[in-house]
């Protein structure tokens, strides 16, 4: 009988080291590839889609002397984290030059227009941080849950069950879908009125109508699915 660690070395197709170039190779390189730093008591696994992209998680798993699998540790990829703090500077680069400052040398006129501007792109950031991050959670649930079904950890029909019997209508996730609902529709819709009334948009402005109607599409048909299970 094969144990885990011989299981997982069938899935992994490279090895590559847990570093940052790596990850920024495998971004835009090894899409699709199972990849895996391997260490004696350790293995560091990862894989992307075209759909996470960057945002990928990295599976940290530790075995037992019989190479069992003893603990799965998840964190997001360094080149992810990178470009977490890069655009994190350049929206707080943003908000400080672009309108907290303005606000602060106008600060004799003030009125509620500017405070209403203010508090629009601080939605906006919101927004897009927590539709990124539900996409990135999903992805890792996704991926976590296929790694324990190919080492035999799960068994496809219990984590189905688990998922079934998970509440999606808690205060905590109705109020999150109360925003991102009307927040993915927004980012879909008003690219699609500035073309419409003969403005022009940034091509970088597409992947997030992409990520906002993925957002969607996975989570209503998510609720559906249960829907029909129970």
């Amino acid at each position: 009988m094969k144990t885990d660690k011989e299981k997982l070395d069938e899935l992994i197709t490279l090895e590559k080291d847990d570093n940052l170039l790596n990850h920024i190779s495998t971004s835009l390189f090894n899409r699709g590839e199972t990849i895996a730093e391997k260490n004696l008591n350790e293995y560091t696994i990862w894989t992307t889609n075209y759909f996470v992209g960057t945002f990928y998680p990295v599976f940290k798993i530790n075995f037992n002397e019989k190479n069992e699998i003893k603990n799965i540790k998840t964190e997001l990829n360094l080149n992810g984290k990178l470009w977490i703090i890069i655009l994190g500077g350049l929206v707080l680069s943003f908000f400080v030059f672009a309108l907290i400052i303005p606000v602060i040398k106008d600060f004799e006129y003030l009125d509620y227009t500017s405070l209403i501007i203010l508090g629009v792109y601080g939605l906006l950031a919101f927004g897009i941080y927590w539709v990124f991050k539900k996409i990135y959670l999903n992805e890792r649930k996704y991926l976590l849950s296929e790694l324990k079904m190919a080492v035999e950890l799960e068994k496809e029909e219990n984590i189905d069950k688990i998922e079934n019997e998970k509440n999606e209508w808690t205060i905590k996730m109705t109020l999150f879908r109360l925003f991102a609902y009307p927040f993915s529709i927004f980012i879909i819709l008003f690219p699609i009125h500035t073309i419409l009334t003969g403005g022009n948009i940034e091509p970088k402005v597409v992947g997030g109508i992409l990520l906002a109607l993925l957002y969607l599409i996975t989570d209503i048909n998510m609720i559906q699915k249960k829907r029909k299970k129970n």
